[in-house]
């Protein structure tokens, strides 16, 4: 199999400057999210605080039950598709992959876990640099890698990326989670 670690530290090396600013704000985060879409473009950002989730929910002007919706909602995020000044140089590196349109159904299906690995891994390489937070900062925020439109490996993703006995992660398995029934 080629060397991931080439597409995991691109990954890293755009997002590191984006999580950074991003957590600047002084918001309190408990969701971020590496999104890809099923054509297995370049991974974006998005995130949510509990400060933009309550804005969120005052502009809408529908009370409080709209919070539901948008808690876990990457696209209604006021931070989707935040750092792309960053991110932007992934497009080039994701595009000169395989191209998904050209290949069989297993072909498909292996390129994008390979993209999605690669996306897994620098999600948790920049945990361990503790670009997320430590400690208790970290225990609330739910680190997601996320494929969509969704599908259930998300959550098998989203488990190794967090601790599955917190409290965010079941919160998040229980309100938002794609499972197979």
């Amino acid at each position: 199999m080629e060397d991931v670690n080439i597409l995991v530290n691109l990954v890293v090396k755009a997002f590191r400057p984006a999580l950074l600013h991003l957590f600047r704000s002084g918001e309190n985060f408990y969701y971020c999210t590496f999104v890809m879409t099923e054509e297995g473009h370049a991974p974006f950002l998005s995130a949510w605080s509990e400060e933009a989730l309550a804005r969120a929910v005052d502009e809408s002007g529908e009370g409080p039950e709209v919070a539901a919706e948008l808690k876990w909602s990457y696209a209604d995020s006021p931070y989707v598709d935040f750092g792309s000044e960053h991110t932007e140089e992934l497009r080039a590196p994701f595009l000169a992959r395989p191209n998904l349109q050209d290949l069989s159904i297993d072909e498909w299906e292996r390129e994008i876990e390979f993209r999605m690995a690669a996306v897994e891994q620098a999600a948790r390489q920049l945990d361990e640099e503790g670009a997320f937070g430590t400690g208790q900062r970290r225990s609330k925020l739910l680190v997601a890698v996320e494929i969509m439109p969704p599908v259930p490996s998300n959550v098998d993703r989203v488990a190794r990326l967090n601790d599955t006995d917190s409290q965010i992660f079941k919160q998040w398995l229980e309100e938002a989670a794609e499972v197979d029934d």
